[in-house]
């Protein structure tokens, strides 16, 4: 068999214009023709695969399916066209290995007394991991949106418990959903690149904070935040900045908030302590009961991110001491956290 199989009534040979592969074998699975297209696909010139067996072409996991799927196919009678695969995916195997989805029509034509099996591939790579990218951005929005409504619930139930009044109520709810929107620009702002723990800081502490006066220090490790890690550290911020900004650094002139970050070399896991350290507002005394703010902290900190916090009312200035545990060191120069 050749290639006057697809000479039609022309006269003219078409098979090497063809945009798409295109493979040709004879009833028992053996390549016949294969044309410029799928040299390209599959990455084998036409001579070296004319004469072989087509599951030269198939991953080995697929080759006993396919075959027996082809012979039954090619055994029938008449013409006929079908889609071929499992919803309409045909797995490809390159010269150099690589596995790739693919869409495939087979067609059965007897030509010159003779069965030859057609089919013609398109690789579908690009779509495929375009539509892997789609679900894991839907996925990934659903599980975003689902955490984005507990917290909500969660503020509306521990703000209620501890507002005397239902204006006191309504204006503690909106200042930290107004923090929780702020969180969720800032996650935004951050989908294509890491969100660092200096950067969360900044977006919180902005409103109270002029760049000029240098009321915000951030020194110490560089810290990578994955986004779990984002939502509840940035409301724990929220809380002590709003706290400040009302009665300690940052409602003075001329106070200063310093964050320092450093890796506790005496835990057995990798441990992050971040220590929050006013300095310049009023003088600070401890509180006759745990406030709102404090047990949000705490939350956060204990139960969202497995970590450790404590309070200091010193004189000077609240100082609040974070612990949290660390995924790895990524880099030299970065640590991720849980």
């Amino acid at each position: 068999m050749s290639e006057t199989l697809l000479l039609g009534v022309t006269g003219i040979d078409v098979f090497p214009l063809l945009p798409d592969p295109v493979v040709c074998t004879d009833s028992s699975g053996t390549i016949v023709l294969f044309n410029r297209a799928a040299e390209q696909c599959f990455g084998y010139a036409a001579s070296e695969v004319v004469g072989q067996p087509v599951e030269l072409l198939i991953p080995l996991k697929y080759r006993a399916q396919h075959s027996e799927s082809v012979s039954v196919f090619a055994n029938q009678s008449g013409s006929a066209e079908r889609i071929m695969g499992e919803r309409r995916i045909v797995w490809g195997l390159r010269k150099n290995g690589e596995e790739f989805p693919s869409e495939a029509r087979i067609s059965r034509e007897k030509i010159n007394g003779q069965i030859v099996l057609t089919v013609v591939h398109r690789d579908i790579t690009e779509r495929a991991e375009e539509e892997r990218r789609r679900d894991a951005v839907a996925h990934e929005l659903d599980h975003r949106i689902k955490n984005v409504f507990s917290v909500v619930a969660a503020l509306v139930a521990l703000t209620a418990r501890h507002a005397p009044t239902v204006g006191e109520f309504r204006a503690s709810l909106q200042d930290r959903l107004s923090g929780l929107a702020a969180t969720q620009s800032f996650l935004i702002g951050t989908d294509r690149g890491a969100a660092t723990l200096g950067g969360l800081l900044e977006a919180e502490l902005k409103p109270y904070c002029a760049d000029e006066t240098g009321s915000l220090v951030v020194e110490g490790e560089v810290v990578a935040l994955r986004h779990e890690t984002v939502q509840p550290l940035a409301m724990a911020f929220h809380e002590l900045a709003t706290n400040s900004a009302k009665y300690g650094a940052l409602s003075q002139p001329d106070g200063r908030v310093t964050v320092a970050a450093r890796i506790d070399e005496g835990r057995a896991a990798p441990w992050l302590t971040i220590d929050w350290l006013e300095r310049g507002g009023p003088s600070v005394g401890a509180p006759d009961r745990a406030g709102f703010g404090s047990l949000l902290i705490d939350q956060m900190i204990r139960r969202a991110l497995h970590g450790e916090v404590s309070f200091e009312y010193n004189p000077d200035g609240l100082a609040c001491r974070i612990g949290l545990p660390m995924v790895a060191r990524s880099t030299p120069d970065e640590q991720v956290l849980v």
